[in-house]
């Protein structure tokens, strides 16, 4: 009977125990819920209704509406005129300005649907906290991707960087789809490190509702799981997006053949390419078109070595070789955007950790010190170098040329 005395207090213990934490997790979730209710409203009334914004969701928001209400293909050329109007007030010129095409995969329309009921500011006050949120999320994802757990205040100065710095404030302003992709992708690599491939491939097939930045990466997990036998991962993957692909052409049967054209057109009022195309084309512009393409052939041939190299396994250089990969993906690209680099949040983290590993609580110093150095010197290149409204290329260089240099310094030799 003492025995059975013992046990029942034990059980009803840990039952308690439970049930705070469970109090406990209720209470930081409504919190949570509160404070993002609060800051949409806020977002609302001293930002979206007073300052101009919004316009790189305005295509898919004016698309969504349109194809849920009226039955329109997003692609339609009375779509990208509605949203025209949106940012100038009038069609658009031939001068260079933005022509508002949908130019997603038209699963992409999906994310914008639970918004289409609202009107532009109320949905674009909360699409801001929304982006404001994945921006957030990303680096935490980056945190545990990388196993590195920093003192409080330099966990909380590097959300609150997250969000101020160039790249990231951006893409905010701009309420840019790249955030929601990048949670997604860190999401995805947090997900695979904790062998939860079934999200994993949930979540990677979702981020490539915006593929410039996932054309890389999400066909080399799909090759690695297979070589690395997680076939969980890789019919995860699969399965998600033959679901998306196969629901994009039952509701747009043609929905491939009008995002290729849409692209097609996006260089004649787009004039800023990749990274390499700006150092061969404007910094040093002997260079050419020829080094422009031998550059891009050689990181694709690095990068496809260093994948096969990691192909059996998860350790180090599996970890270095996927962080290099948002790298490449953003030097490499025909078009890319400031507003994709927050997708290199991982690669950034996977850095100060590995200075956190070697120095220790040395290295946070540090760390805090490149954060407000990177803060303080994108902003002024902005400042320095804006013409009108419109960043020139020299944002495009800094972040993706200085994580390159990063990650070749800090190579693991090991396979392991």
């Amino acid at each position: 009977m003492a025995r059975m005395g013992r046990l029942w207090c034990i059980g009803s213990s840990d039952m308690s125990a439970k049930q705070r934490f469970d109090r406990r997790q209720w209470m930081l979730l409504s919190l949570l819920g509160i404070a993002l209710i609060g800051n949409t409203v806020v977002t609302y009334y001293y930002f979206t209704i007073r300052v101009p914004g919004g316009n790189d969701s305005i295509p898919r928001y004016y698309g969504a509406r349109a194809w849920l209400f009226e039955g329109l293909s997003p692609y339609s050329q009375a779509v990208g005129e509605r949203g025209q109007i949106a940012i100038y007030g009038r069609l658009a010129n031939d001068s260079g300005e933005d022509k508002a095409h949908f130019a997603y995969p038209f699963y992409a329309i999906f994310f914008y649907i639970p918004l289409a009921w609202l009107d532009w500011n109320w949905a674009r006050a909360v699409g801001t906290v929304c982006t404001e949120a994945a921006l957030a999320a990303t680096a935490l994802f980056s945190f545990r991707f990388n196993r590195w757990s920093p003192p409080a205040w330099l966990a909380a100065a590097t959300l609150l960087w997250t969000l101020m710095f160039y790249h990231g404030a951006r893409t905010i302003i701009l309420w840019q789809f790249a955030a929601v992709s990048a949670v997604l992708i860190a999401g995805g690599l947090w997900a695979i490190h904790e062998r939860r491939d079934v999200l994993a491939g949930i979540t990677l097939a979702l981020a490539t509702a915006k593929p410039q930045m996932t054309f890389i990466i999400v066909p080399l997990i799909g090759l690695w799981s297979l070589s690395a036998r997680r076939w969980r991962l890789a019919i995860s993957l699969l399965g998600s997006m033959i679901v998306l692909c196969g629901l994009s052409f039952i509701f747009a049967p043609d929905w491939v053949a009008m995002m290729l054209r849409q692209i097609e057109s996006y260089g004649s009022y787009t004039d800023i390419g990749s990274p390499i195309n700006t150092l061969t084309r404007i910094v040093f512009p002997f260079l050419g078109q020829p080094v422009e393409w031998l550059l891009n052939l050689l990181l694709a041939g690095w990068l496809a070595w260093e994948w096969w190299q990691a192909r059996l396994g998860e350790g180090k250089r599996f970890d270095w070789v996927v962080m290099l990969t948002l790298v490449i993906t953003n030097l490499v690209a025909l078009r890319t955007a400031t507003t994709n680099y927050v997708m290199m949040t991982p690669t950034l983290v996977y850095l100060f950790a590995r200075a956190a590993n070697r120095w220790g609580g040395r290295a946070y110093i540090w760390i805090a010190a490149v954060e407000a150095v990177m803060f303080a010197g994108l902003w002024v290149l902005f400042a320095v170098t804006v013409k009108g409204r419109i960043e020139q290329w020299p944002m495009y260089l800094p972040l993706p040329l200085g994580l390159l240099a990063g990650l070749i310094a800090c190579r693991p030799r090991s396979l392991a």
